[in-house]
């Protein structure tokens, strides 16, 4: 047994679950245009890849060094010109090029001054469908290592998470559509991306986990119970890793949702995605809905103790099961 940790779970202000729009996400600056936070993570592992300093990179596009260094973090925009030279530098040319000069908005655009249209409440650019094949994967899979924290919503173990057997059986390319891991045949640029030291992150996994044999009962019981070692271990990892079961009982809107995920990159939160492609947005009416379904599936979830037995109860059960 393991001790329960009261503060483990995110209360409703009025105490009822069902109320998901007293959910709010934490405060944030004024939000930026994703494909603007996501093409600067781009360029950075581009030139990260090619082995190249930030003094090269301003070289290349005409700017001062520390202006590169704004535009990898999002922090300013980035010129037209200097994203063409720098694209055009690294390899990136043609419609792949084309499609992610015209993603960024204007270099003068400022969110504020753009009226929210439609149900979602959005923006001219708060949201972005990134639809260039295995080079969005290659972003996606960055983005997410890369995040200083992150709550997500999964229906299979997520990557960072996994034992070898059950990432083989994952990512199997008869029955893997879209990686979230580097595999053979992704950009050689995104292989170099590591996992970001001190990340905080919160998962939370629904109760199909437990019962879903992927790869066969013998590699699920392996999984869960390496599942239920790292819950064993929080508070004591670096990493302040969170692991919740959410139970199939109560029906969320973050179950209509594709792989939602909150991220915090560089200080800019924006909400991801990752169905037939990956998608990001932030700022709009659509972007804080799923931001608060994510805190209430974890207000849902089961609380630490609760995971951690569900977790060895499952693996016991899957054992059994293999050995009959």
């Amino acid at each position: 047994m393991i001790a329960q940790d009261p503060s483990s779970a995110v209360q409703h202000l009025d105490g009822n679950p069902a109320m998901l729009q007293v959910v709010a996400p934490p405060p944030t600056e004024l939000p930026q245009a994703p494909a603007q936070i996501v093409l600067g993570l781009y360029l950075r592992g581009l030139r990260k890849a090619k082995g190249e300093s930030l003094e090269a990179a301003a070289r290349v596009a005409g700017q001062s060094v520390s202006a590169v260094s704004r535009w990898e973090r999002a922090k300013s925009p980035i010129p037209p010109s200097a994203l063409q030279n720098l694209l055009l530098h690294y390899g990136v040319h043609g419609p792949h090029a084309d499609f992610l000069l015209r993603s960024l908005p204007p270099h003068d655009y400022t969110r504020n001054e753009h009226k929210e249209h439609g149900y979602a409440a959005r923006a001219p650019f708060d949201h972005w469908a990134d639809v260039a094949g295995e080079e969005a994967t290659a972003r996606y899979i960055a983005v997410m290592r890369t995040a200083s924290e992150f709550i997500q919503f999964s229906i299979q173990v997520p990557a960072g998470l996994r034992t070898q057997a059950y990432q083989e059986a994952v990512l199997n390319p008869a029955v893997c559509l879209r990686p979230d891991e580097p595999v053979l045949g992704l950009p050689r640029w995104v292989h170099g991306i590591r996992w970001a030291e001190g990340q905080q992150r919160t998962v939370v996994l629904d109760e199909i986990v437990l019962t879903k044999p992927v790869g066969g009962r013998k590699v699920m019981a392996g999984q869960l119970r390496h599942l239920a070692d790292l819950v064993s271990r929080e508070g004591s990892d670096p990493e302040g890793l969170f692991i919740r079961i959410l139970p199939m009982s109560p029906v969320l809107f973050i179950h209509t949702v594709h792989w939602p995920a909150e991220v915090t990159l560089h200080g800019h939160r924006l909400v991801t995605t990752f169905g037939f492609f990956p998608s990001y947005e932030t700022g709009s009416r659509a972007a804080r809905t799923v931001s608060a379904g994510l805190r209430e599936a974890l207000s849902a979830a089961c609380g630490r103790e609760e995971t951690y037995e569900l977790l060895v109860r499952a693996a016991d059960a899957m054992e059994r099961r293999a050995a009959s």
